[in-house]
C-alpha cells in the first residue's frame, strides 16, 4: 500500500533502508510512490542525514548505519572471506547476492570495511541476466521444498528435469553453483548434480517435496574432487621436486596419501569419485606432474598436453643438448 501521509511515507523508507542501500529515485519507485514525490523523498533523507539516521555512499545511495564491528579479527576475516566469495562466485549482479554482501560488509571494521564496500560497488556493474533468475528459483525450490523444472543444456544432450532439490553446493574448483538432487521424471532415479548455469526455461510446480532424512550432503560429496561424484578411483600422481614446497601448501582433501621421496619427488595417492574433474587440475601443473594411474586419467592429460604444444612453437633451451 503506498504511503498517504509524510509519516508513513518515512517509516517506508526507514523499512526500506533496513537492510539495503538505494538512490532517492530508486526508493521513489520500490515504495511505489508518484514521480512527482522525488523532491519530497529526497527531503525526507536529507533530515534523516542530518539527524545521522541515515549515511549517504559515495555512489550518492542511502543506508541504515549499523552498530560499530563486535567482531574480533579472526571473525572479520572470516565474514571478509565469506563476502569475497560471493563477489567471486556470482558472475552476473544478483541484488539478494548485493544485499547480502552489504550486510556482510556492514560488520567489517572500518579498513576492511571500505575494501570490502569498493568491491561491492564494482559488483553492482555487473550485467544481470537470465542466470540470476535462475539462480533465485533455485534456492526458493529448495528453501520452499518445491519441484524444479527446467530444461537441462548438458555437454551432451538437452533434457527435461522435474527436480526435487536435496542441497545446493559451490564446487570449490570453478566456484560454480550446483543443485543436487533427484529427477522424477527418470524412474528409480538416484541423487545426481545438475549445475545451475546449464538450466533453462526454468519454473516452479505447485508440487511439494521433503528431503528424504537418510541423505546426507556431506557423505554424499565426501568422494568429489570438486562436486562430481561416482565410484571411488585409485589416482596416483608424481610430483618433480620443483613444486615440492606447493604440493605441501595445496589441499588434496582429508584421505590424501603424500610422501616425499629420497629423489625429493613427491608421490600422492587420491580416491576419488571420478577422475575428470581432474583433468583441468593436473593439466595446470603443466610438466611438473606424471599421472601414473589410473590409465584413463594419464591418456586424457597427455592428450591435452599433446593438443596444447600443437598450438605453440618452443624456442629451444639455449645450452641444452639435442
Amino acid at each position: 500500500m503506498t504511503a498517504t501521509t509524510k509519516t508513513e511515507r518515512i517509516l517506508d523508507i526507514l523499512e526500506l533502508l533496513a537492510d539495503a542501500e538505494f538512490s532517492a529515485r530508486d526508493v521513489v519507485q520500490r515504495l511505489g510512490l508518484p514521480g512527482n514525490q522525488l523532491r519530497s523523498v529526497q527531503r525526507d533523507l536529507r533530515v534523516l542525514l542530518d539527524r545521522n539516521i541515515l549515511e549517504e555512499t559515495s555512489a550518492g545511495r542511502y543506508r541504515r548505519p549499523l552498530p560499530p564491528s563486535t567482531l574480533n579479527p579472526v571473525e572479520a576475516l572470516a565474514v571478509y572471506s565469506a563476502t569475497r566469495m560471493l563477489y567471486h562466485h556470482a558472475a552476473e549482479y544478483n541484488e539478494h547476492y548485493h544485499r547480502a554482501m552489504q550486510k556482510l560488509s556492514k560488520q567489517l571494521p572500518g579498513p576492511a570495511q571500505r575494501v570490502a564496500s569498493l568491491a561491492n560497488d564494482a559488483y553492482r556493474q555487473r550485467p544481470n541476466a537470465a542466470e540470476s533468475r535462475t539462480f533465485e528459483l533455485v534456492a526458493q525450490a529448495w528453501l520452499d521444498g518445491r519441484v524444479l523444472r527446467f530444461s537441462y543444456h548438458s555437454l551432451q544432450k538437452v533434457s527435461t528435469v522435474e527436480l526435487v532439490i536435496y542441497f545446493i553446493e559451490l564446487n570449490p574448483q570453478n566456484k560454480q553453483a550446483y543443485a543436487i538432487g533427484v529427477n522424477r521424471l527418470k524412474e528409480g532415479s538416484k541423487p545426481f548434480v545438475f549445475r545451475v548455469t546449464r538450466m533453462r526455461d526454468v519454473s516452479l510446480l505447485s508440487e511439494y517435496c521433503e528431503i528424504p532424512e537418510e541423505f546426507h550432503p556431506l557423505k554424499f560429496l565426501s568422494g568429489a574432487w570438486g562436486i562430481m561424484t561416482g565410484d571411488p578411483v585409485r589416482v596416483e600422481l608424481f610430483f618433480t621436486p620443483a613444486v615440492r614446497e606447493r604440493i605441501q601448501e595445496t589441499h588434496l582433501g582429508s584421505t590424501a596419501q603424500v610422501k616425499v621421496l629420497a629423489s625429493g619427488h613427491t608421490r600422492v595417492v587420491l580416491t576419488v569419485g571420478g577422475w575428470r574433474e581432474l583433468v583441468s587440475w593436473v593439466l595446470g601443473w603443466g610438466g611438473e606432474v606424471e599421472v601414473l594411474e589410473p590409465p584413463e586419467l594419464r591418456e586424457a592429460v597427455a592428450r591435452g598436453h599433446h593438443l596444447g604444444a600443437g598450438l605453440y612453437t618452443v624456442a629451444p633451451i639455449q645450452g641444452a643438448q639435442t
